[in-house]
């Protein structure tokens, strides 16, 4: 007698074609939402080039920095309210008598309609006192007008603030929790 030929696949072949799959599409579901925070990051810093190049404009006219967030604070913001992961609504256009808004509104800051993040933005005269920023970090001695910017957001709605900051002391753009 001869052996009848086996047709199709094993059960547990089935299985653990479905486990590779699972696992594959697992992996490509946390690479996305990665994909997803990283290109939301993506408008923080091209808010503050915009700002900082606004800055510099206004410096060029009144050799000093405008203070949009007022007193030296980079508490007030705008948009304002507290970040969260809707976006918000900037638009310039509408400032009404918010004093941030009309600020960056003088520096000519562009963004999208819609931003995930607030911002704000310090500024100051040559006084040779240590600029501090976000969690510390010292930029510098002011023997310059200077100003800080700064850009938080809660990108996933964890209420884990994402920071952004950079400084008119140096070029560079830092960040804290970008991807948590």
């Amino acid at each position: 007698m001869t052996k009848p030929s086996s047709r199709g696949f094993t059960l547990i072949e089935l299985m653990i074609t479905v486990a590779i799959i699972g696992v594959l599409s697992l992996l490509a579901m946390l690479g996305y939402a990665r994909w997803v925070r990283v290109s939301k990051s993506a408008e923080a810093t091209a808010v503050i080039a915009s700002i900082k190049a606004g800055q510099q404009s206004y410096r060029a006219e009144t050799f000093l920095f405008l203070d949009c967030s007022g007193s030296k604070s980079l508490t007030t913001h705008y948009p304002s309210g507290t970040p969260n992961a809707a976006k918000k609504a900037f638009n310039l256009a509408a400032c009404g008598s918010d004093p941030v808004c009309i600020s960056f509104k003088k520096l000519g800051v562009v963004a999208d309609g819609q931003v995930n993040y607030v911002y704000s933005c310090s500024a100051g005269r040559a006084d040779a006192t240590a600029i501090t920023g976000f969690g510390g970090r010292i930029y510098g001695t002011a023997n310059d007008t200077w100003n800080i910017v700064r850009a938080v957001g809660d990108l996933n709605g964890d209420g884990t603030m994402a920071t952004f900051e950079s400084s008119s002391l140096d070029n560079a753009i830092w960040s804290d929790n970008t991807y948590d």
